[in-house]
C-alpha cells in the first residue's frame, strides 16, 4: 500500500506510520474481522509476526481519517483484517510456515483453521482457527553509549491466537484470545537484561441484526475486552509493568434505505474503560494512577452518515460526536464527492478526525491532556486506461493540532505525554495496476512533505523541514503474480525506501546523533504451487530479502531508541493443506 513505512517505538515493538506521521498510539486502527485489536492503555499497536496470515481472506485499508464511524483510533488509517467465514471453508486447513536465516532458525508458524454451515442446525454455521509460533531476528542491536547484544535467539516474537465464531441466522457471537510475547533487550533505547513481555487481550462480542420491514435494518452489538498489555513481570527489571484494561461496550446501528439511491446509517455507541494495578509494586514503569490504585473513565458517542447517489455526482456526508468523561468532547464532520463516469473515476473528501487520550496517556500527562484534531482534504482521480490497465492519482494534505506527544525522559527513565502545537503533511500517491490471465502487477509511488507544517520538536530533522523522522519521503512499491504452468505461480514484490533520518549512533558521551539511513530495496520472491499431487494441497518457497539489505526501523520521535535491525534475508518455506467436509 502506498504511505504506510514501519519503524520502531521501544521495547522492539514495530508498528506503521502513514503519509510520514507516526500511527502508532491511537492514530491507525487495526480491526479483525470488526474487532479493535489497538490495546486500551496506550493505543498502541504491535505487528511483528503477531497475526496469522493463513486466515486471512482479504485485507481492507481505508488511507485516511475513519473517526466519524470508526472513532477516536480510525484518525489517519483504517486496516479491516477479514479472516475466511464458514461458507468459504467448509472444511478444515491447515498450514505451516519455517524460516532459516543463515544457518539459525529464523520462523515458525503453524495455523489451523475450520469452518461450516453443514453443523446439523439449521441457520448454525461455526468457524475457527488457532495459531502458534515463533521468529527470530538477527543483528546486532547497539544503543547510543556503545552497548550491544546480538537479537538472534534474544528477540523472539511469539503469537498464539484462537478465534470462534458462531452464526445462527442473524445472530453472530465471536470471541479471541489473543497472547503475543516478546523478548526485550532494547527497552527504552539502552541495552538492559531481558525481559519477557506480554500482550494478552480476550474478546467477546454479539450482535443481531433486526430486519423492521424491507428498508431498516437495526444491529445491536456488546463486546467486552479485557487486556493486560506491555506486561513484564520482574520486579527487579527497569521495564516493570503490571495493569490490566478491561472495556464494555454496547451499541446499535441502524441502517435506512428509503430510495434505491439514498443510505442512511447512523449509530450510537457507549463505552465504559476501567484499569487497575495488579501489583502494588511501585517500581520500573509501574505507577498509580495518581493516588489510586484503579481508574475508571466513560465514553458516549453517536454518529451518522448519509449516502446520495445521483446521475450527477455521489455524495456522502455525515459526523461523529464523542464524549470522554475526563477529556470532553469532540465533533468531526465528513464530506466526500465521488463519480465513476466511463474509464473515469474522481474522489474529493473534506474530513476532520480525532484522537482521545488513552488512559495511560492521561495518566502520566497529570490530566492536562486535551484531544487532539485532524484536519484532512483529500483529491483523487483515476482513469481506466485499457481492459487490463488502470492508474489512479491522489494528492492530500494533513493537519493535527494539538497532537499528543510521546516521550522518555533519559534523566528519569519515567514517561511523559503533552500537547504539542501543530504537525502534518502534504503530499501524492500514484498506483498503477495491469491484469491479464497469465497474472498482474501493480506499482505505487508515495510522497509527503512536511514544509510549513511539523512544529513538533520531537519529529524534527534538523536542517529538512521538509522530512520527519523515520519516515522516507518517497517510497516505492511494486508486486505481482505470474501463472508460469496451472497451478504454478510465482510472486515477486520489492518496497524501495528513499533516504530516512533519524538518531543512529551516539557521540563520545553517549548522546543520540542524528544520522541518514540510504535509499533501501528490500527485495522478496516466492513460488506457490497449489493442488500439487493431490487437490488442496499448496507448497510454497521463496526468499526474503534477496539482497539481504537488513532494513533497520528507526525510531520517529525523540525517545533514545537506536535503530532496531530487520532480519535480513530469510530462506522461507510454506506448506498447507485444505480439505472440504
Amino acid at each position: 500500500m502506498p504511505g504506510f513505512s514501519p519503524a520502531v517505538d521501544v521495547e522492539g515493538i514495530v508498528d506503521l506510520g502513514i503519509r510520514g506521521q507516526w500511527g502508532h498510539e491511537g492514530k491507525i486502527l487495526l480491526l479483525i474481522d470488526g474487532r479493535p485489536m489497538n490495546e486500551l492503555l496506550y493505543s498502541t499497536l504491535q505487528l511483528a509476526n503477531h497475526y496469522p496470515l493463513d486466515s486471512i481472506d482479504r485485507i481492507e485499508v481505508i488511507r485516511g481519517p475513519g473517526s466519524a464511524v470508526y472513532g477516536g483510533f480510525a484518525e489517519l488509517a483504517v486496516i479491516n483484517i477479514i479472516t475466511r467465514d464458514a461458507a468459504s471453508f467448509e472444511g478444515v486447513a491447515v498450514a505451516g510456515g519455517y524460516g532459516q536465516i543463515g544457518n539459525a532458525l529464523g520462523h515458525v508458524n503453524a495455523t489451523l483453521s475450520f469452518g461450516t454451515t453443514q453443523t446439523g442446525v439449521d441457520g448454525l454455521s461455526a468457524s475457527g482457527t488457532v495459531n502458534v509460533g515463533h521468529a527470530n531476528s538477527r543483528g546486532t542491536y547497539r544503543d547510543f553509549a556503545g552497548d550491544s547484544f546480538e537479537m538472534s535467539r534474544n528477540a523472539s516474537r511469539d503469537p498464539m491466537l484462537a478465534e470462534l465464531v458462531l452464526s445462527y441466522r442473524k445472530l453472530r457471537l465471536d470471541g479471541m484470545i489473543d497472547n503475543y510475547s516478546l523478548e526485550t533487550h532494547d527497552g527504552v533505547g539502552p541495552v538492559i537484561p531481558g525481559n519477557r513481555q506480554g500482550f494478552r487481550a480476550y474478546h467477546l462480542n454479539a450482535r443481531y441484526a433486526i430486519a423492521v420491514g424491507d428498508k431498516v435494518t437495526v444491529t445491536p452489538h456488546l463486546g467486552l475486552i479485557r487486556q493486560t498489555p506491555w506486561e513484564i513481570t520482574d520486579t527487579t527489571s527497569d521495564l516493570f509493568y503490571r495493569k490490566t484494561v478491561t472495556r464494555y461496550t454496547a451499541g446499535a446501528t441502524l441502517s435506512f434505505d428509503p430510495t434505491k439511491r439514498i443510505n442512511v446509517l447512523a449509530g450510537v455507541e457507549t463505552y465504559a474503560d476501567r484499569a487497575h494495578l495488579d501489583s502494588n509494586v511501585i517500581t520500573g514503569f509501574q505507577t498509580m494512577f495518581g493516588t489510586r490504585r484503579d481508574v475508571a473513565y466513560d465514553t458516549i458517542a453517536t454518529y451518522a452518515q448519509g449516502l446520495v447517489n445521483s446521475e450527477l455526482v455521489n455524495v456522502t456526508f455525515g459526523a461523529r460526536y464523542e464524549r470522554h468523561s475526563a477529556v470532553g468532547g469532540a465533533l468531526v464532520p465528513r464530506v466526500a464527492l465521488t463519480k465513476v463516469k466511463g474509464r473515469f473515476h474522481a474522489k474529493l473528501l473534506a474530513a476532520q478526525a480525532f484522537r482521545a487520550p488513552g488512559i495511560e496517556n492521561i495518566n502520566l500527562s497529570g490530566g492536562s491532556l486535551e484531544p487532539e484534531k485532524t484536519t484532512v482534504f483529500e483529491g483523487e482521480l483515476g482513469l481506466k486506461l485499457t481492459d487490463h490497465m488502470f492508474v489512479a492519482v491522489n494528492t492530500y494534505d494533513i493537519t493535527i493540532n494539538k497532537p499528543i506527544i510521546y516521550g522518555v525522559n533519559q534523566a528519569t527513565m519515567g514517561e511523559e505525554y503533552f500537547n504539542a502545537k501543530r504537525t502534518g503533511t502534504r503530499g501524492v500517491e500514484v498506483d498503477y495496476r495491469i491484469k491479464y490471465p497469465r497474472g498482474y502487477a501493480g506499482i505505487n509511488y508515495s510522497f509527503y512533505s512536511a514544509r510549513g507544517k511539523n512544529e513538533v520538536e520531537s519529529y524534527e530533522v534538523p536542517g529538512r523541514d521538509d522530512v520527519l523522522l523515520a519516515f522516507p519521503s518517497h517510497k516505492v512499491t511494486m508486486a505481482g503474480s505470474i501463472n508460469v504452468t496451472k497451478g504454478l505461480a510465482i510472486n515477486p514484490s520489492a518496497v524501495i525506501y528513499g533516504e530516512r533520518f533519524g538518531y543512529m549512533t551516539g557521540d563520545a558521551d553517549g548522546n543520540p546523533m542524528i544520522g541518514r539511513q540510504a535509499p533501501t530495496a528490500l527485495v522478496n520472491v516466492y513460488a506457490l504451487y497449489r493442488d500439487l499431487l493431490v487437490p488442496g494441497l499448496e507448497v510454497g518457497a521463496g526468499v526474503y530479502d534477496v539482497a539481504n539489505q537488513h532494513v533497520h526501523y528507526l525510531q520517529p520521535y525523540g525517545g533514545g531508541h537506536a535503530p532496531l535491525p530487520g532480519t535480513g534475508r530469510e530462506l522461507v518455506f510454506r506448506l498447507a493443506y485444505e480439505r472440504k467436509l
